[in-house]
């Protein structure tokens, strides 16, 4: 784990334009993400020697096909399916490759048509149980067969034991919906929130309504990942990883015998060791949010707050601007866009260099940044950025 620290940087970050209707293919996106990404760094193609990507049942275009047209030639290509979590388990295996003196310039992306083509949220069909979803049978034949009905369920268990209430998932939406206003980019930018709205809003599936669950739109994200002596070379301010922990749990992807239970529990140690640092040294976060209560239950799993205490700490307002924990500053997937959580890293990324410095939008003089990954109760992927 020590040899992670400072000795990779993220150099470039790019998207293209989020939409609910692309009107083109995800390779288009990826492209367009991709070539912002090299621009934002100084690089150019043939700089690339790794082309890394995830996708969720192949909603994605493959590394191979992504480099043809950027018109480069990677000694490496990957794609993995993957969804939360795989963006920090990407940037994972580039640190790897690059400490290995095997590669030393990475492109990590994520392009999805996740409005007008394949939609993660909108579950699995019942009738093909084997098919779509590994494991399905311990609980779809019971009508669960999406992610909102999953979570819902985890999250009214841990709300009953800890005392979240509704308005607490309210006080998350809130935060990130009030960041999305200062975006232009963001989807929901002109769209602000209030709680007498929020709790009038009807549940699509207990406890969560529309406005608890992540913005699916087409979009696509790409990161730059270099080594620390290759960055001194790029235009860009490098943001070096500094600590990094994967983890999983259960011993079933889709049967657990201890609900309580996420990985994100038994990554946090790990996480804080491999940085060197403590969950109050962290001063800007980008945690994970396909759902409300996804926030609320990292924050536990990270120590930035104790269990029983979350929903006080969001409702005091830590999650905003100028709070102890300002987080998802350009709006989250929950009113930003959704790319399985790429597009926080981005903000992360864009935060840590200043970007925004004479703006609202900057957390002021922040130097240590996390970000979260979550691709369910039994994936976590977490890692500590630094400026």
């Amino acid at each position: 784990m020590s040899t992670y620290s400072n000795q990779c940087a993220i150099v470039g970050v790019g998207e293209n334009q989020r939409s609910r209707k692309s009107g083109t293919t995800p390779l288009h996106m990826a492209l367009t993400a991709a070539r912002n990404a090299l621009t934002d760094a100084g690089l150019e193609a043939k700089d690339l020697d790794g082309i890394m990507n995830y996708s969720t049942g192949g909603d994605s275009c493959p590394s191979h096909e992504l480099a043809t047209y950027l018109g480069c030639h990677p000694k490496y290509v990957k794609d993995i399916s993957g969804g939360g979590s795989s963006t920090e388990l990407l940037i994972a295996d580039a640190v790897a490759l690059i400490e290995a003196g095997m590669l030393e310039t990475v492109l990590i992306y994520r392009s999805m048509n996740g409005s007008s083509g394949d939609k993660v949220g909108r579950g699995y069909d019942p009738d093909m149980l084997q098919s779509m979803l590994p494991g399905g049978s311990f609980i779809m034949p019971y009508g669960s067969a999406s992610p909102t009905q999953w979570f819902g369920m985890f999250a009214n268990r841990h709300m009953h034991e800890t005392g979240i209430t509704k308005e607490h998932l309210g006080h998350v939406c809130i935060s990130f919906y009030e960041h999305a206003q200062r975006n232009p980019n963001a989807f929901l930018n002109g769209k602000p929130l209030d709680m007498e709205t929020y709790l009038a809003t009807p549940d699509i599936s207990m406890p969560f309504n529309i406005h608890d669950c992540c913005v699916e739109l087409d979009e696509a994200n790409a990161i730059i990942v270099t080594s620390a002596s290759n960055a001194k070379n790029c235009k860009s301010k490098p943001v070096f990883i500094a600590g990094m922990a994967p983890r999983t749990t259960h011993s079933h992807v889709h049967y657990w015998t201890q609900v309580d239970e996420v990985a994100a529990d038994h990554a946090a140690a790990d996480l804080y060791k491999s940085a060197g640092v403590k969950p109050e040294d962290i001063q800007v976060a980008s945690i994970y949010d396909c759902f409300s209560w996804v926030v609320m239950r990292q924050l536990e799993a990270y120590g930035f707050a104790k269990r029983g205490e979350v929903g006080d700490f969001v409702a005091a307002g830590n999650l905003k601007m100028g709070g102890s924990l300002p987080s998802n500053t350009a709006g989250g997937m929950l009113s930003e866009g959704y790319t399985h959580g790429m597009n926080n890293v981005l903000e992360l990324v864009r935060q840590l260099r200043h970007d925004y410095k004479g703006t609202d939008r900057q957390v002021k003089d922040c130097e240590l940044g996390i970000s979260t990954g979550w691709a369910g109760p039994d994936i976590a992927g977490a890692m500590i950025l630094r400026n």
